[in-house]
């Protein structure tokens, strides 16, 4: 009797202990890992969870025991930051809670009803926490035709500093209308929408878990669909849920922290931002995460190495702001064309959304103590603020109406000198409004307007330091003008403008 009790108990004890080292969390490691630009490239290629990307010199990694043993086979020598267990702790309550910060946004509305509403734009994918974006204008109840800029923060849990600039910047722009006169006129000119945390499951599943998990960086998907949260195997990361070249960016493995999702767009929080964007057509957007201060913009396409069509354009906004803002260290941020146009935001966002995006890498930790949040969004309000100020500055702002109705129409607007759409959505106006906003350098530029059913339009415009407001008339066509129609003429519109 004896030796069956203590069989059984030796069984009973020999499964508690498979089933505890079941659940027992994959150690994480942070490590940094210096080499040539080249051969850090041959990382960003791979599945790995980028914690930063300073490629001129090295990149911070995210990775399990795994990967790491996988860094040293391939020839480099990882350096041990640290590893997750030793940054878990209680959070800072100098950061704003997820409910935090929905309480300041109706605060924000409730206040400033005459320049502020907020809207419910999506919930996130398994708990259904609401997913908030504000609209900061002078008449903000109705859809004015003004250029729209997009803000948003928090893709990834465990970068809440984007939060924080984000609410910071609510304030200033609510608290200063009136008072300064920049400001006033940003919100009188534009519809500038903020989106403070895309991913709030992720966000509160780091708090309400006092940072025990202080790198979780997805969303919550039930990827096994057994009920649970599980560390090492749930999630998608958002930032790479957008449906632009797939199968070139993240992974297709639940367990990797870069988990892409099961196809394009699978999570509520990606379809809340591209439902916005698509309807509101933003000219500028911004979307900040951490860490690196650094400012990524589209892009090398996989394969090919092209540069995007408005990489000029790009190149110049990206490396004005990056002047602006000051690292910890009180350098200028590093501004970089991104390595790929897969999966991310930005890409969509300029490819299909027709909205030139930037990703802003802030901080040099992902949750730096809460005594440096401050001075690290004051840096980063000053980028946002000259973003701002280039949303009126070099380019144009073209409006097509029904020649005979007076209508708005939803044209094709096609640079000849800049787009390709091999790579790019064709852009098109607003079908409410008519209209359509490029951001361009200084120069002549051939535009070529059409729309089915009407006459099409080639004008030259010659485009100075300031947005150029273009208003032109589009024809309707009778059947018998279409084959007509099919070549172009040159409108006698001309838009002269001294640089």
């Amino acid at each position: 009797m004896f030796l069956k009790k203590s069989s059984i108990i030796l069984i009973f004890i020999l499964i508690l202990s498979a089933f505890l080292f079941s659940q027992k969390r994959e150690e994480r490691y942070l490590v940094r890992v210096r080499a040539e630009r080249e051969r850090l490239s041959e990382l960003s290629k791979m599945d790995f969870d980028f914690a930063s990307r300073r490629i001129r010199d090295y990149v911070d990694l995210i990775v399990s025991e795994r990967e790491l043993q996988k860094i040293l086979s391939l020839g480099f020598k990882p350096e041990i930051l640290g590893k997750e267990s030793d940054y878990a702790g209680s959070f800072d309550p100098l950061y704003h809670t997820y409910e935090e910060t929905v309480e300041f946004l109706k605060s924000m509305e409730i206040n400033y009803p005459n320049l502020s509403k907020l809207f419910l734009i999506g919930k996130s994918t398994r708990f259904g926490h609401p997913i908030y974006a504000i609209k900061i204008s002078d008449n903000p109840e109705i859809r004015e035709d003004e250029t729209r800029i997009l803000i948003d923060g928090m893709h990834h849990a465990r970068e809440p500093l984007g939060n924080e600039i984000c609410l910071s910047l609510i304030e200033y722009l609510l608290t200063r209308y009136g008072i300064e006169e920049r400001v006033t006129k940003w919100v009188n000119n534009y519809e500038i929408w903020i989106i403070p945390i895309i991913n709030p499951e992720g966000y509160k599943f780091i708090v309400d878990n006092n940072l025990s998990s202080p790198w979780w960086r997805k969303n919550l998907r039930d990827n096994n669909n057994n009920g649970k949260i599980d560390y090492d195997y749930d999630g998608v990361d958002l930032n790479r849920n957008y449906d632009i070249n797939w199968t070139y960016g993240g992974s297709p493995d639940p367990s990797n922290w870069t988990y892409r999702g099961p196809f394009p767009f699978s999570e509520e929080e990606t379809k809340a931002k591209r439902d916005l964007a698509l309807r509101e057509k933003f000219t500028l957007s911004v979307t900040y995460h951490s860490y690196g201060e650094i400012i990524y913009y589209p892009w090398s396409w996989p394969g090919t190495n092209e540069k995007a069509p408005d990489h000029s354009v790009l190149s110049e906004i990206a490396s004005e702001m990056a002047k602006r803002i000051k690292t910890e260290s009180g350098e200028g941020f590093y501004a970089y064309e991104t390595e790929t146009a897969s999966n991310m935001s930005p890409p969509w966002m300029y490819a299909i959304a027709g909205t030139l995006e930037f990703l802003v890498e802030v901080g040099t930790s992902f949750i730096p103590d809460g005594k440096k949040i401050q001075p690290i969004v004051n840096s980063n309000l000053e980028g946002i603020f000259y973003l701002l100020e280039r949303a009126s500055g070099s380019g144009i702002k073209i409006n097509i109406k029904d020649s005979k109705t007076g209508l708005p129409i939803s044209a094709q607007i096609k640079i000849l000198e800049i787009d390709d759409f091999r790579y790019i959505k064709p852009r098109s106006t607003d079908p409410e409004t008519g209209s359509l906003t490029r951001l361009l350098q200084p120069g002549a530029y051939t535009v070529l307007i059409s729309a089915p059913g009407y006459e099409k339009k080639l004008i030259k415009v010659y485009v100075g330091k300031s947005i150029q407001n273009i208003e032109i008339s589009l024809r309707p066509l009778k059947e018998k003008d279409e084959k007509e129609n099919r070549k172009p003429k040159i409108s006698s519109f001309l838009l002269f403008n001294r640089f």
